[in-house]
C-alpha cells in the first residue's frame, strides 16, 4: 500500500501545478435593453443592474430579470433615448455597507442641466425590497460638466467606510482645460467623502490628503485621471485598482495599495500611460506621478477603451483566485493581472463582438461582466481545459511514513513560486 501511495503522489503532483488563467463567459441574464452601465450587490443574493436611460433592474440568482425596475429616474437623467446615451445617464450604483439596516444606496447620474451635470444622490428602500420611491432622493453633491463625455461615475465603499467616487476630466479630447492636474476641480479625480451621518450632506474625512492644501478641494483623494472606468477594491487586501481610459494610443491600469494615504497623481494629461503627452502649463515635464502597473496600445491589440474590473475572490474557480480581471470595450478581450508576480499580465480570453462595458461581483465574490450592445450579463468562468496543458513545476523528493500506516509526510522541490495540489487516493 505504501508503494502504491508513493507512485500516486509522484504522478499527480508533477502535473497539477497552476497554469496561467484562462476564462470563459456563461450567460447569466439578458434583455437589459437600455445600455447597462454598472453591476452591484447588497447582500440579498441578487445583482442590481443600472441602465444609462435611468433604470435599476434586479436580477435574481437564477438569471431572471424582474420586469418592474427597482428604481426609475428616467425623467432626471440626460439621455432621452437609447440612441443618444453617449457617455451620459445613470452611470453608477453602490449600496450602503449597512444596507440591511439603513436601506440606503447611492447613484451617480448626469442630469438635464447644461450639457448634463454630475449628481451624487442617495435613495432609501421601503418595506418592499423590490421597489424604491424616487421621491426619497437626497442630492448630496453636484458639479458642472463642460462636455458630455468623460463623466466617470463609478462608486465604491472602502474598507474605511468612506465613499469613493470617480470623475472623468470633463471631456472633449486631450483635457483642454487641464482639469486632471487642477486640484481646484472635481474633474479627473477620485473623491473620498463620509456619508455615514445619513443627513442631507456629507463630511470630508479629516485625513484626506489635500484637506489643508490651499486652492485644493478637500474631497480629492487622487488625481491625474482621464476617465476612470471602472475602479474597485480587492475585498481581501483592500488595494484599489483603477481602469483609466486613454486618448488615442494607450490604455492603462493603475494600482493604489491599501496602505496608501492618498494624494497620488496618475499623470493625465501630462502622460498617457507611461508616455509624455503634453509639457505645457500644469505639465511642467517631468512631473512626479504614479505610473500605471500595466498599459496596452490600440495599435497592437485592436483595443480602444479599458473597462476596469475586480480581483477574483470567489470560491467556484480556484484557478482564478487572486487575479485582477479587466477588459477592453472594443476588442472583447479579457485580461488577467497577477499582483503577486510583478503585475504580470496575460490575455485570459478573447470574445470578439462583445462590448464589455462593466464588471461586477456578487455577495460571494463571483465575477460578472456586462455586454452593453447586447444587453447581456455573463458569469466569468475558468476555461482551463485540464492537466495536459499545464507545465510541471514541482518535483516530489520523498514520501515517508510518520509512525503509522496511514500518516505520511511529503517533501517537494518547487522550481518557482507555484501552487501545488496534492491529492491522496486510497486505491484499495
Amino acid at each position: 500500500m505504501k508503494n502504491q501511495l508513493t507512485a500516486l503522489f509522484l504522478s499527480i503532483v508533477t502535473y497539477s501545478t497552476m497554469a496561467q488563467p484562462s476564462v470563459g463567459i456563461a450567460l447569466h441574464a439578458d434583455s437589459i435593453s437600455n445600455k447597462l452601465s454598472d453591476l452591484a450587490h447588497n447582500g440579498d443574493g441578487r445583482l442590481y443592474v443600472t441602465e444609462q436611460l435611468g433604470y435599476i433592474r434586479i436580477v435574481e440568482p437564477n438569471g431572471t430579470v424582474l420586469p418592474r425596475p427597482f428604481l426609475d429616474i428616467k425623467n432626471k437623467v440626460t439621455p432621452t433615448n437609447i440612441v443618444n446615451t453617449n457617455e451620459q445617464g445613470l452611470l453608477g450604483l453602490v449600496f450602503s455597507p449597512d444596507y440591511a439596516t439603513d436601506g440606503y444606496f447611492y447613484v451617480y447620474y448626469t442630469n438635464k442641466t447644461g450639457v448634463g451635470n454630475s449628481v451624487l444622490a442617495r435613495y432609501q428602500v421601503s418595506s418592499n425590497p423590490d421597489s424604491v420611491n424616487p421621491a426619497t432622493e437626497q442630492i448630496l453633491l453636484t458639479f458642472t460638466q463642460p462636455y458630455p463625455n468623460h463623466n466617470g461615475g463609478c462608486m465604491k465603499f472602502g474598507n474605511d467606510g468612506y465613499l469613493y467616487i470617480s470623475s472623468g476630466d470633463g471631456g472633449d479630447a486631450n483635457d483642454p482645460g487641464e482639469r486632471g492636474q487642477n486640484l481646484n476641480t472635481f474633474l479627473g479625480k477620485i473623491l473620498r467623502i463620509d456619508v455615514s451621518g445619513g443627513g442631507i450632506t456629507y463630511t470630508v474625512p479629516p485625513n484626506n490628503p489635500f484637506i489643508s492644501t490651499t486652492n485644493a478641494l478637500p474631497e480629492i483623494w487622487a488625481y491625474g485621471l482621464r476617465n476612470p472606468w471602472l475602479f474597485s477594491f480587492d475585498r481581501l487586501t483592500h488595494d484599489m485598482w483603477i481602469g483609466d481610459v486613454g486618448q488615442n494610443v494607450w490604455e492603462e491600469i493603475n494600482f493604489q495599495p491599501a496602505s496608501s494615504s492618498g494624494g497620488e497623481n496618475y499623470g493625465w494629461r501630462c502622460y498617457e500611460g507611461n508616455h509624455v503627452l503634453f509639457t505645457n502649463m500644469l505639465c511642467n515635464s517631468p512631473i512626479s506621478h504614479t505610473a500605471p502597473v500595466f498599459e496596452y496600445s490600440h495599435a497592437t491589440t485592436g483595443g480602444c477603451s479599458v473597462t476596469g474590473g475586480f480581483v477574483y475572490r470567489g470560491s467556484n474557480y480556484p484557478g482564478l483566485y487572486g487575479y485582477y480581471f479587466f477588459a477592453d470595450f472594443c476588442n472583447g478581450n479579457i485580461y488577467a493581472i497577477d499582483p503577486l508576480n510583478g503585475f504580470d499580465t496575460t490575455l485570459a480570453g478573447s470574445f470578439s463582438g462583445k462590448g464589455f462595458s462593466t464588471f461586477g461581483e456578487d455577495d460571494n465574490g463571483e465575477l460578472f461582466i456586462g455586454d452593453i450592445g447586447h444587453g447581456e450579463i455573463f458569469r466569468l468562468t475558468d476555461a482551463t481545459t485540464g492537466l495536459g496543458e499545464q507545465t510541471a513545476e514541482a518535483s516530489l523528493l520523498a514520501v515517508t511514513p510518520s509512525g503509522s500506516s496511514d500518516t505520511y509526510s511529503a517533501n517537494f522541490f518547487l522550481s518557482k513560486n507555484n501552487d501545488v495540489t496534492l491529492r491522496v487516493i486510497d486505491v484499495m
